[in-house]
């Protein structure tokens, strides 16, 4: 989380949402982690699950011209990452902006947008082969803890996709979501990205990707209780996301 705090241009505050009682883990004492200088630690009474990091402050900001950007807390992400998607979204208050994003799967849902699509990038770059080479000069040859695995850009050309991917982090606005975003059914609260995209879909606020952002650096927290590994009333990741995709089909009549 050090790299939120360090983030450049203007962020009026950090927020890390820790519910007072989680779902996957009754056992929680209610004790809270050491967190950096400048975080906020904010303790809602119930947990909506991954989603719970944008809808509580989008419920709270309502009505408010305020932008919110949300992301995953086991992540590094670079200095000017917060301020790029920002001014990305400002271009564009209408829709929503995320780092990364996916569409829905083909062989059972289509996409229910006719805008340009996002280009992704293909192949590794010259120049990202060469920075990932003399990253392993200084992690293996002179031993430097602190250098980081270099990441690849990920858009080529900006567009547009079905479903945000909040690792990367996304910038919204609190009347993107509504009271049907906190009506989250049985398994479905396991599963955030769909979720949130189907909600937007139901709406019509596209998901834009902008070029030329790298894909966030994961930290060894990325493997303690993943939640992409994690088996959730009965449901996977794999099942839950279609069983979120089937939801929206036949209850919205989105990507169907």
């Amino acid at each position: 989380m050090n790299s939120l705090v360090k983030q450049i241009g203007p962020i009026n505050e950090i927020r890390l949402y820790i519910p007072k009682r989680y779902r996957r883990f009754p056992e929680y004492d209610g004790s809270l982690p050491a967190v950096p200088d400048g975080i906020t630690i904010v303790r809602p009474d119930e947990d909506m699950g991954p989603a719970s990091k944008v809808l509580f402050a989008a419920r709270e900001f309502r009505g408010k011209d305020v932008q919110i950007l949300f992301c995953d807390d086991d992540k590094v992400f670079e200095p000017d990452w917060a301020s790029t998607l920002f001014t990305a979204q400002k271009q564009r208050p209408n829709e929503c902006v995320a780092l990364i994003g996916k569409d829905v799967p083909s062989d059972f849902a289509q996409s229910t947008s006719f805008l340009p699509k996002a280009v992704r990038k293909r192949k590794l770059t010259l120049a990202l082969r060469a920075r990932r080479l003399r990253y392993k000069v200084a992690k293996k040859v002179f031993r430097d803890a602190g250098a980081r695995r270099p990441m690849p850009t990920l858009i080529e050309r900006g567009g547009y996709t079905d479903v945000l991917q909040g690792l990367g982090g996304v910038v919204v606005k609190p009347e993107f979501f509504d009271d049907l975003a906190y009506d989250i059914p049985k398994v479905l609260w396991a599963v955030d990205d769909y979720w949130l995209s189907g909600m937007l879909a139901l709406k019509g606020i596209p998901i834009y990707l902008p070029a030329g952002l790298a894909e966030p650096f994961s930290t060894d927290a990325t493997e303690v209780s993943s939640l992409f590994l994690a088996t959730i009333e009965g449901a996977d990741r794999v099942q839950a996301n279609r069983r979120c995709i089937e939801y929206m089909q036949e209850n919205f009549n989105i990507w169907r």
